[in-house]
């Protein structure tokens, strides 16, 4: 992890407040999977709170509290703590 991107990615769900991988992907120009991990190192220092959206828009099957086809992680939604 690059110091400089990884406290960027922070710098960015602060200022945000609340945003989705998405928007963090698009931001950095950078796949969600590389956002993940970095992300999660500010999740277990208590910085950033990871929560998944309940929002059935994006679920292709409508039944997204039972079936578990959805990627979790796209549905990610990244919340600044402190």
């Amino acid at each position: 992890m690059k110091p400089m991107l990884i406290t960027s990615i922070r710098d960015y769900v602060q200022i945000k407040g609340r945003v989705d991988l998405q928007n963090i992907a698009c931001h950095f120009n950078l796949p969600e999977s590389a956002l993940i991990p970095m992300l999660s190192f500010w999740v277990k220092k208590g910085m950033i709170k990871r929560e998944i959206s309940d929002n059935q828009t994006n679920c292709k099957t409508n039944l997204c509290h039972s079936c578990m086809k959805c990627d979790l992680d796209q549905q990610a939604i990244y919340t600044w703590v402190t």
